[in-house]
């Protein structure tokens, strides 16, 4: 499984802690597997959420296709405001 991350999400991770930063990336690894609890965002075509709490990181995977694009990673309250 081809994991990416947007130029967004890989800001993000750079300004989080130590103890943050490990815990979303081994979640971002755990992708290729569809480890966590994941969901099919409604309305948006495409699109997961995978909620680790208290982070939601919204990714793009395309059925029959081993690419998986993490679009972004945002605290609970802005991961469903934002597009």
């Amino acid at each position: 499984m081809n994991i990416t991350i947007s130029k967004q999400a890989k800001k993000y991770l750079d300004k989080c802690d130590k103890k943050t930063y490990s815990r979303l990336k081994a979640a971002i690894d755990g992708l290729a597997t569809f480890d966590g609890d994941i969901v099919k965002l409604q309305g948006r075509k495409d699109e997961y959420r995978l909620k680790k709490p208290p982070y939601r990181i919204i990714f793009i995977h395309t059925p029959g296709t081993n690419n998986i694009h993490v679009k972004n990673i945002y605290p609970r309250g802005d991961a469903y405001k934002k597009g």
